[in-house]
């Protein structure tokens, strides 16, 4: 290996989410960016993790497979930005995981398995967050009381608003990583079982993901709301740049408690055989 491949970046996320319609092309082995009236650009596919398009995107098939074909997840967002579908390719050999979920789903019981232990990990998450929150202790074991809690208390602050709109953002970001982790896992798109319905796994552990991240949103929203005070301001809606900005800054913190959330399911597994 020279001496640029080791000091290559890491790949990033892409958001391209304009107000006109744009569209998306293979170039090569590059991403190509087409706006009316300004000139096209392009970024090499190896420097992209997850793509999020927003509704005025057209996106042609060739890119799509390319997508597929690196393991760069590509998720479609609706005018609100919500997710509409996620497009994953197929995955390499198997893995001890995508085999114990495989194992799993052989059992006559497993959809109330699976349920049990997203519900108790819910739980665990919500008695960190209210720890870590200072929320009232009677919110303790009740994780779907402590986020309303926590977003009543950054409506006070910043809005409503603001704490949906940060909250969607952080979500969509925990979810695509998920994507992409599970991928690398082994889970691609020929484990339908896992990608759909009551057992999509990358929405599920996606979700406990984000829930586990609120400390981050929280905090970062407390701060703005304190110095808008200092100032004798009202707070200002966070540009949504500048909340992707925000959740690309704490990379390595989403890497972290996405691969113990993974850990801990394939332990469960493990303990179930």
């Amino acid at each position: 290996m020279n001496s640029a491949n080791r000091t290559a970046p890491p790949p990033k996320p892409l958001y391209i989410e304009p107000d006109a319609d744009t569209r998306l092309r293979l170039d090569h082995n590059a991403l190509r960016i087409e706006r009316p009236g300004r000139a096209p650009q392009t970024l090499p596919l190896r420097r992209i993790s997850r793509v999020y398009l927003g509704h005025h995107v057209h996106i042609a098939t060739p890119l799509i497979r390319a997508c597929a074909e690196r393991g760069i997840i590509i998720v479609l967002q609706d005018e609100h930005g919500q997710i509409d579908a996620r497009i994953i390719g197929r995955t390499g050999a198997h893995t001890r995981l995508r085999q114990r979920l495989y194992d799993l789903t052989d059992r006559p019981d497993w959809r109330i398995r699976y349920s049990d232990w997203k519900r108790a990990m819910r739980r665990r998450i919500g008695n960190t967050l209210r720890h870590r929150l200072g929320a009232p202790r009677e919110l303790r074991n009740r994780p779907e009381k402590l986020q309303q809690w926590i977003d009543r208390q950054l409506a006070r602050t910043v809005g409503a608003r603001t704490a949906e709109t940060t909250r969607r953002h952080i979500r969509r970001a925990a979810v695509g990583w998920m994507q992409q982790r599970l991928f690398q896992e082994g889970v691609g798109a020929e484990n339908e079982q896992w990608l759909t319905g009551s057992a999509d796994l990358a929405q599920d552990l996606g979700g406990l993901l984000a829930y586990r991240m609120e400390t981050l949103r929280y905090g970062w929203l407390q701060g703005r709301a304190r110095v808008a005070r200092e100032r004798n301001e009202r707070p200002r809606p966070p540009a949504p740049r500048l909340i992707v900005r925000k959740i690309e800054n704490h990379r390595g913190r989403t890497a972290r408690l996405g691969n113990d959330l993974i850990n801990r399911l394939h332990r469960w597994l493990i303990e179930l055989e």
